[in-house]
């Protein structure tokens, strides 16, 4: 019996150990980090290819083994490990490609949307996504401009800093709710959206997967997921130091520093950006600027490879950002008395829609976040864990008349703590037809809202109207797996199970409450590879969103607010033609989404709240494409529809629920939800010189028609807008000269608007987009 155990013993060993695990990253000879590049074990099938950081990980079979790296445009290069667990690779630009025409852009994209590398073009899921070189070229330095470049994908600031507001198909995010988006930055979860108000910079991927990724992203992925990736600590030394202006005083000051602490085994990288600007929207009363803003980012990270097969690294970032708050312009339609029957003007007369508040709006938050993550590879499989914590801290005062009259003002604190951890298990095993992943995950959120403010027709005029506490906390089961019926034919299937715990102690109004929800979220997919450049792919989704408590019921809504749930059906394809050179993506969806959810000030109350639709549902579709025309020129271009419809509004308010009838709202848009979007432009990048580059951008990002009410009134309802951006870039050796504009033609537009009529005030109100901005920017590596 003793024998049979060792020999069993013995063979498990065996099989555990007869392969070998290689890791390494691929890079050109400047350098920079090479993603989609494909390393094989030449004479097997074992293959992988490197990520976005241009890292890969591979089981080889002996070794002997002998690695093969190729990428378009470089040699090829053939490596034998003699035992070595860890390669790094650099490839030479192949002079014969360099004549080669091939397209830049979405087939040579390595994302991450369902957890693991793989190409844009072979993943079953609407994706877009741009690489660090993408990133550089379109100019993206926060979340709004990388969605000028997604259809059916609006992001909107208002009120304050960390105050963002997503759209994506055609459900919009509310404020006191969550988004229906899930944030993962360097593949953890970040449940608080103000962190997206940063500026993004030293960026290795920006990522928007569309649908509910419930399954794999968990609650309120109930729209789809941002996947922000930053770029990894490397072996090599390396240092970027940048420096910008701009008009409205904008300076801009970055730093980037990476390396090894101890070679092959331990690195790091530091990062940091400060910006400030003086603002270019003023308040006519004051006669000062209301969107100026500071920023100060510092991030630091440091991984370490302990053995052939343990990894860890830690992340810490810190941020602040003070800036204007509450600069919301006074009956922007310019009408005085009774409202006409006209739309929204995207262009308002002079002396219409001015900013005229007699109390100068501020605000600011300090973000505090870090992770810390383990992998450990055990040969057929690979065992995760990510833990972090995320500290917010804000703040705001401003008006409320938002008049040169001192009547009101408002102000808020609010503090929110979150602490994540997850574990995974994911198959490495490359040779196998099943693909899987699973895991576990545990959340705590506790947010502290305190909100009061001043009416100077009482003595005395300050007063209180929120403070109280919501504590959430969440544990979760999730799987997902893929399985290769054929060599074309694969078919996935995933689930998330949620069990939340919601309460809320009130100390305004005095109250106690609690809820708990548990909920399913599946996901099943089919993908038929019906060529090497055709994929067409079918899939259903569940997501949801949280509930929660206002802090009192009045006329227009409830105490409380339900869960938020949506299925979503989606038929898509993917293809790629002329020699490469063509990419045509495309998708169409249908959702039907239970108590969406809406937010309302009432301000006969003076309180905030949120409501639910009983039902609504949406129409849509999404295509992406983008062109190769010469060595020199790129085109793109893509456009969403998003036909999103309320159903059964429901009724709202009042101590029974019934007060409000919405259900006269049945047939009309969903409010918040632009109708369209359409996006177009260029892309250019070529060497002038063996030294000399060029690189150029041009887009044209045009909004559609947005409701802001239910009512579908003309005169609430902005018409469609398009914002021109534009970047030039010339690159000398090590030196990189920028210039940049944004809203070129200078457009005057609405990213939010509040119709009087309908909460309790004598006028309309409307926060201004950006004018016109232009800059430059100057940087040296070294």
């Amino acid at each position: 019996m003793k024998k049979n155990i060792l020999l069993l013993f013995l063979l498990i060993t065996t099989c555990a150990f007869s392969q070998i695990t290689v890791v390494g990253k691929v890079t050109d000879q400047t350098g920079e980090p090479i993603p989609g590049a494909n390393i094989l074990e030449k004479g097997t099938s074992t293959g992988v290819i490197s990520d976005f950081n241009g890292n890969f990980q591979i089981n080889t079979s002996s070794n002997d083994a002998v690695l093969q790296c190729s990428y378009v445009g470089f040699e090829t290069q053939e490596i034998t490990i003699n035992g070595t667990s860890q390669i790094d690779i650099v490839l030479k630009e192949s002079l014969e490609s360099l004549d080669e025409v091939t397209i830049q852009g979405f087939s040579g994209v390595i994302g991450k949307s369902r957890k693991r590398t793989e190409s844009i073009q072979t993943t079953p899921e609407s994706v877009t996504a741009l690489n660090s070189e993408g990133i550089e070229s379109a100019g993206v330095t926060d979340v709004s401009s990388f969605s000028t470049l997604v259809p059916n994908l609006k992001f909107n600031t208002a009120q304050a800093v960390g105050l963002n507001f997503i759209t994506v198909r055609g459900i919009p995010q509310v404020r006191g709710g969550d988004a229906p988006l899930a944030f993962v930055i360097d593949g953890v979860t970040i449940p608080d959206p103000s962190l997206l108000s940063q500026d993004l910079y030293d960026l290795a991927l920006v990522e928007v997967v569309k649908g509910p990724q419930g399954a794999l992203y968990g609650k309120n992925a109930i729209g789809g997921a941002i996947n922000i990736y930053t770029k990894d600590p490397t072996n090599k030394m390396s240092n970027k130091v940048q420096l910008g202006v701009g008009n409205g005083g904008q300076f801009q000051a970055q730093f980037v520093s990476s390396g090894a602490i101890a070679k092959d085994k331990v690195f790091y990288r530091f990062s940091t950006n400060y910006k400030t600007f003086d603002g270019l929207l003023t308040n006519e009363f004051l006669n000062e600027k209301v969107d100026f803003s500071e920023d100060f980012n510092i991030r630091g990270q440091i991984k370490a490879r302990l053995t052939n097969n343990f990894t860890v690294a830690a992340t810490y970032q810190y941020f602040k950002i003070n800036g204007g708050a509450a600069y919301y312009s006074v009956n922007p339609i310019g009408f005085e008395g009774e409202f006409p029957g006209g739309v929204l003007d995207p262009n308002p007369k002079k002396g219409n829609n001015v900013i005229v508040a007699d109390v100068l709006g501020k605000s600011d938050m300090i973000n505090n976040y870090g992770n810390f993550k383990m992998n450990y590879n055990l040969g057929q499989v690979e065992i995760q864990s990510l833990t972090s914590f995320n500290k917010v801290e804000r703040s705001s005062f401003g008006d409320l008349d938002f008049l040169d009259l001192s009547l009101f003002t408002q102000g808020e604190e609010a503090t929110t703590n979150t602490f994540n951890q997850e574990i995974r298990v994911n198959n490495t095993n490359t040779n196998s037809k099943f693909d899987w992943s699973l895991g576990g995950f545990y959340q705590t959120i506790k947010k502290d809202i305190y909100q009061y403010g001043e009416d100077f027709s009482f003595d005395p005029p300050e007063y209180d109207t929120a403070d109280y506490i919501n504590e959430t906390t969440t544990i979760a089961l999730f799987g997902f797996g893929d399985y290769k019926l054929t060599s074309k034919l694969t078919v996935s299937a995933g689930f998330r199970y949620d069990i939340d715990n919601f309460t809320q102690d009130d100390f305004l109004f005095v109250t106690n409450s609690e809820r708990d929800n548990n909920e399913f979220q599946p996901k099943v997919s089919l993908s038929y590879q019906a060529s090497k450049n055709v994929l067409i792919y079918a899939n259903y989704g569940r997501g949801y969103r949280n509930g929660g408590f206002n802090a009192e019921a009045t006329d227009l809504f409830n105490r409380s607010f339900d869960d938020e749930t949506s299925d979503n059906y989606e038929l898509g394809f993917k293809t790629t033609s002329w020699n490469d050179r063509f990419i045509f993506n495309g998708s169409v969806f249908n959702s039907k989404l239970k108590n969406q959810q809406q937010y309302i000030l009432d301000l006969n109350t003076f309180i905030a709240g949120v409501y639910n639709y009983k039902e609504s549902k949406v129409f849509g579709f999404e295509l992406e494409s983008r062109a190769r025309l010469t060595n020199y020129l790129d085109i793109f271009a893509n456009f969403g529809l998003a036909d999103a419809e309320i159903i059964d509004g429901g009724t709202t308010g009042g101590e029974n629920g019934d007060v409000t009838d919405n259900t006269k709202y049945n047939g009309n848009k969903t409010p918040f939800v632009p109708v369209s979007s359409f996006g177009v432009g260029l892309e250019s990048s070529f060497n002038i010189t063996e030294t000399l580059k060029f690189n150029g951008f041009l887009n044209l990002d045009t909004t559609g028609k947005t409701y802001w009410h239910e009512s579908n009134l003309d005169i609430h309802t902005s018409d469609a807008y398009s914002l021109l951006n534009a970047r030039i870039g010339l690159s000398y050796k090590n030196w990189k000269l920028d210039l940049w504009g944004k809203n070129l033609t200078d457009q005057q537009y609405y990213q939010e608007f509040s119709p009087g009529e309908f909460v309790g005030s004598p006028d309309d109100v409307a926060w201004r987009g950006q004018p016109l901005s232009i800059g430059t920017a100057l940087s040296v590596k070294f």
